[in-house]
């Protein structure tokens, strides 16, 4: 069996296979859901290259803050692009 593709990847034409636990924008999942792509269950367009350029610089930088005040401003872009209604904001 192949492993599955990371689909930010596969949007700006490269073949990374999804990390899964190791990515940021990934979620352990537990009784309720299992674990899966934060990503991909918003249910987010990938046909926009730069936009998926951009969630992956985003993924990088939470993957590589050095401390607590970098990881919250990465956290902050990131429920920037959430809506609300799907945030619980």
């Amino acid at each position: 069996m192949e492993p599955k593709l990371c689909s930010l990847s596969v949007a700006v034409g490269n073949d990374e296979a999804c990390p899964h636990g190791w990515c940021a924008f990934w979620e352990k999942g537990g009784a309720v859901v299992e674990g899966g792509c934060a990503i991909e269950r918003l249910g987010i367009d990938f046909s926009d290259p730069a936009f998926a350029r951009y969630l992956l610089e985003l993924r990088h930088e939470l993957e590589h803050a050095r401390d607590a005040e970098a990881a919250e401003k990465a956290h902050r872009r990131l429920t920037s692009l959430v809506p609300p209604d799907l945030s619980g904001a």
